[in-house]
């Protein structure tokens, strides 16, 4: 198809002086981008034709498929042609980044700009887009690995919603069960109180009756003849001496309801209190490495076979963290938190804290939600390897140590001091020490967290032992 200026006239939409894209045609013949026709009608307000004022009646005209094909068959067979001068597209402004014919190079608009020719200017360019290609190329594997660990977690997300919700039903479940039968109890308590004074009442009652009767009788014995008054007489005056009228009416005869009702929320709460357990650490299986089992109310954890989890930035490798970080920055001089577990029989356990301090740098592996700030893995543990109790932390070399020969332990308690920021191990059997740090003061800063850690490589349970509440 031979360029010429008049079928480009043809083939330009009036609004945007450009070839049609998409063209619709309306009811007085005329032609207009699609795109461009709503534009308009939307600046005006109106559903007029731009050129004849024509009002349209159709909100979305028809296509014009003869022009489409027209235009797009103009556009492939002129793409290499100047759109102002019909020329050949032989260069290339680098001012501009834009295609040129010689009568551009010349034309005040690229007025004192450089110029190279189309092919040195593509080889040129292609070199460039393909270093920010590859580059790009090398964020999207990343992406895509990230886009999918995105996945994983909001599918992990609607398994934990679920699970969460049927333990959330359990728990209240047992609370109800737990209410209803408290109530049953003290139901139970106000009938038996009601039982044992009615009878009371019923009983002096039946006293009273008997008495009024003897008197009775013997006002009747007073009026009979002689002997059979002397005849009954014996009886008479022993039943008369043996009678025993009540002479008032007994305090607290009614039902206590002050001991039923007084305080009966507060009551139920606090003997609540005495049957539910307490656990100073709860275990967050959010950061449970992919062997690791917890139990149900996530206050024990075993050894078992590797699950699927998703790779959230707070997994550890191995071992699980505490839910709860105790800061340092607590105010209480005399405050020393403590908690303990049951290692049983386990045959290879670690536990132990993680010190999270705060530098603004990002390190380590685990990372506490605080915003803009990033921890340095600070780590104080003990464990049993092998049948020998060792110790390791991070201000230390980072390398396991035997600790000296004892007894077997069956359970462990921490102690934390925040003022000395001492870190120690004991028997809470027997209180005996078995090993202790004192947290370097080059590495203690203005904040930082200490977060219980757990380890097992046995499928013997490891326990938190309850407590009681600071």
């Amino acid at each position: 198809m031979a360029y010429t200026s008049s079928l480009f006239d043809d083939l330009t939409c009036s609004v945007c002086c450009d070839i049609f894209k998409d063209p619709v045609i309306l009811s007085c013949s005329h032609s207009f981008c699609k795109g461009c026709l709503q534009t308009w009608w939307t600046e005006k307000q109106e559903q007029q034709c731009p050129l004849c004022k024509r009002r349209s009646s159709k909100t979305d005209p028809p296509r014009n498929i003869a022009l489409k094909n027209l235009s797009e068959a103009f556009q492939r067979e002129n793409a290499d042609l100047c759109a102002l001068h019909g020329e050949k597209l032989k260069l290339f402004c680098l001012n501009d980044l834009e295609t040129a014919c010689v009568i551009c190079r010349d034309s005040e608009k690229h007025a004192n700009h450089r110029f190279l020719p189309v092919d040195e200017a593509a080889a040129s360019h292609r070199e460039d887009i393909e270093k920010l290609l590859k580059t790009q190329k090398e964020k999207l594997e990343h992406f895509v690995e990230t886009k999918r660990k995105c996945e994983d977690i909001a599918a992990h997300i609607d398994v934990q919603t679920a699970h969460t919700e049927r333990q959330i039903q359990k728990e209240f479940e047992k609370l109800h069960q737990y209410l209803k039968d408290e109530e049953k109890s003290r139901i139970t308590a106000l009938r038996g109180e009601e039982e044992f004074k009615v009878q009371k009442m019923e009983k002096e009652i039946e006293e009273l009756s008997t008495f009024s009767h003897t008197v009775t009788e013997t006002e009747q014995q007073l009026v009979a003849d002689d002997i059979s008054f002397l005849k009954k007489f014996k009886a008479t005056r022993e039943k008369l001496a043996l009678a025993r009228p009540l002479e008032a009416l007994p305090q607290g005869a009614l039902l206590d309801v002050a001991k039923h009702l007084g305080n009966l929320a507060h009551a139920v709460w606090k003997k609540l209190e005495e049957n539910v357990s307490y656990f100073p650490v709860i275990l967050d299986p959010n950061t449970a490495g992919p062997d690791l089992h917890l139990s149900e109310d996530l206050t024990s954890v075993r050894y078992g076979a590797r699950q699927q989890l998703p790779e959230n930035p707070e997994r550890l490798k191995y071992g699980v963290l505490g839910s709860e970080p105790l800061k340092s920055e607590t105010g209480h001089s005399s405050l020393v938190w403590t908690w303990e577990a049951e290692v049983g029989d386990s045959a290879n356990w670690e536990l132990g804290v993680n010190i999270d301090i705060f530098y603004g740098v990002p390190s380590g592996t685990y990372c506490v939600s605080f915003p803009f700030r990033y921890p340095v893995d600070n780590y104080f543990k003990i464990g049993l390897h092998n049948g020998r109790y060792r110790s390791v932390s991070s201000q230390q070399s980072g390398e396991w140590i035997d600790l000296p020969a004892m007894q077997k332990l069956q359970r462990i308690r921490m102690n934390w001091y925040p003022t000395t920021h001492v870190i120690s191990f004991s028997d809470p059997k027997t209180n005996q020490a078995i090993h202790s740090w004192i947290v370097s003061a080059t590495n203690v800063l203005q904040q930082f967290n200490i977060l219980p850690f757990i380890n097992s490589t046995d499928t013997v349970p490891l326990k938190i032992s309850p407590g009681k509440e600071l």
